[in-house]
């Protein structure tokens, strides 16, 4: 997409202070076919007192917005912190709630209660400001009163209120102690029981909050453009939820109202509104179509994280997964894999992320900031997943360099056709992979895979994803297994004559056979 065809959208956004990351999404997708001035009109009716506004953000947190602390400098400014009051609820509660599989609710007067029904969920931001105090241990009480304030001016009925920034120890599992992190781990695999059970999940976004309107549209534009559809753990609270309720500056609208009312739209101008409804409309809970890994992928793809273990542990709730003590990221994302063999092989050519350097070897290691097509063409067996490719032997490295924090590679091929590939590797690839395919083309079985061939993209507006792979020794001379190293996108444009053959991609990184 030609840069001129976004950037005024992009700049309009950010000069309302829309994080530039989001604003390139949505300029690129979203809002790609919107006039200026209409998105300027939604934007007016978001009204701040200043720039970087949060409802539920502390005034020192606002005075350290370039990551300093001012209390160091004038320590005595903020004395009266030392006798604020915390609002935690009681250890023994805590685990009660793991016990009994209920929900541990707290009312406007701090009295604490286990529901299975009757209160509401929270789902927000930590950075905007809701976030628990690690060093007290708690809720700040005027935080915690800001809350019902907040529920109660906009008419949203809640005796009881379930949020994670009080019932869950704390939000650093490196800093966690052992019994702290059992406990948080608990809880999390109580959490499709909490926000399933929940008459209606809120969602507070910082941005949607200060919408002086009650236009779906504009309602719409401004949860796109807010932070809630950026957090990985935002995705399962609204997907598991039964009823969710869009808070803004006015009152609250249900959030299936305003999907139905982009899927209108969509289908008299779906230039306009289809992109905005699909982003929207796939958080849904739907338990008649389910949730698959291209699901989560095109869900979450610019969704992130504070933690690198949440993206993977933050999709154990939706996907009925139980998280364990002492589980790594890429042990978490084994777990999805395997619970999801019918799906899992869709994504394989995905790139964007560094593979797996545990069983399955072929997969991304990460959900997030993949691209790609999803396929049906691959079915995982017992030793890897096989379909039909296109692969080209490589048989030199003739270029190397490196361009927007992405490292290309010339490559001189064996084929009947043009002998000259260039690919291209994400910025996040991992350098050892890289290294270990480069050794691995000067031992001459190394291999660039594709499910499309060359000559299918020849006038296409879109590069081809491929893998880059090393062919196994087997037994069988006529079968053809490889061991993935990376993925890559295909930036040049020639006809190589490659023909279509049958291939195991390895769940494992062996390159011998076992037998």
């Amino acid at each position: 997409m030609p840069a001129s065809s976004w950037l005024p959208i992009f700049e309009a956004l950010t000069r309302y202070g829309i994080s530039r990351a989001t604003a390139e999404d949505v300029a690129k997708n979203d809002l790609r076919n919107w006039e200026l001035e209409e998105i300027d009109c939604m934007l007016r009716k978001v009204k701040v007192p200043y720039r970087g506004y949060c409802y539920f953000r502390a005034p020192f947190l606002r005075a350290s917005q370039e990551g300093l602390d001012f209390r160091t400098w004038w320590p005595s400014v903020w004395a009266s912190d030392q006798d604020s009051r915390w609002i935690s609820p009681p250890q023994e509660l805590m685990h009660r709630s793991v016990q009994e599989q209920a929900a541990l609710c707290v009312n406007a007067k701090g009295k604490w209660s286990l529901k299975t029904s009757g209160y509401v969920a929270l789902s927000h931001v930590w950075i905007e400001g809701l976030q628990r105090d690690n060093e007290h241990s708690g809720l700040l009480d005027e935080k915690f009163r800001a809350i019902f304030a907040l529920l109660n001016d906009r008419h949203i009925k809640a005796e009881w209120v379930w949020t994670d920034v009080l019932v869950i120890p704390g939000s650093n599992p490196a800093k966690a102690s052992p019994a702290d992190e059992m406990l948080t781990i608990n809880i999390i695999n109580t959490l499709p029981l909490i926000y399933s059970n929940a008459d209606s999940v809120i969602i507070i976004d910082a941005l949607v909050l200060q919408l002086h309107s009650s236009n779906l549209t504009h309602i719409a534009m401004a949860l796109v453009c807010g932070q809630w559809t950026t957090r990985v753990w935002t995705f399962q609270e609204i997907k598991l939820a039964q009823r969710a309720l869009v808070v803004t500056a006015t009152g609250f609208h249900d959030y299936s109202e305003i999907v139905r009312h982009l899927d209108v739209l969509a289908a008299g101008q779906p230039a306009r509104y289809r992109r905005m409804y699909l982003r929207l409309a796939t958080l849904e809970k739907n338990d008649e179509r389910g949730l698959s890994i291209p699901d989560i992928v095109m869900a979450c793809g610019a969704r992130r994280s504070g933690q690198d273990i949440d993206y993977a542990r933050a999709f154990f709730p939706v996907l009925g997964l139980k998280w364990e003590f002492g589980m790594t990221r890429e042990e978490g994302m084994q777990m999805i894999y395997q619970s999801q063999k019918r799906h899992a092989p869709r994504i394989a050519c995905f790139y964007g992320a560094p593979r797996m350097k545990v069983d399955p070897i072929w997969a991304p290691s990460y959900f997030h900031g993949l691209e790609g097509m999803v396929t049906d063409s691959l079915v995982w067996d017992d030793r890897g997943i096989r379909g039909e490719w296109y692969p080209i032997r490589v048989s030199k490295v003739l270029k190397k360099f490196s361009h927007s924090r992405r490292t290309a590679f010339n490559f001189e091929l064996d084929c009947s056709g043009d002998t000259i590939m260039q690919c291209v590797l994400a910025p996040s690839e991992d350098p050892n992979a890289i290294k270990a395919m480069e050794s691995a083309v000067e031992r001459g079985q190394t291999y660039v895979i594709s499910l499309v061939p060359s000559e299918d993209v020849l006038g296409a507006e879109w590069a081809r994803q491929a893998l880059i792979v090393e062919k196994t020794e087997v037994d069988k001379h006529d079968e053809f297994e490889a061991a993935v190293y990376c993925a890559a996108v295909i930036t040049s444009r020639q006809r190589h004559g490659e023909d279509g053959t049958s291939i195991l991609l390895r769940h494992g990184n062996s390159t011998q056979d076992h037998g």
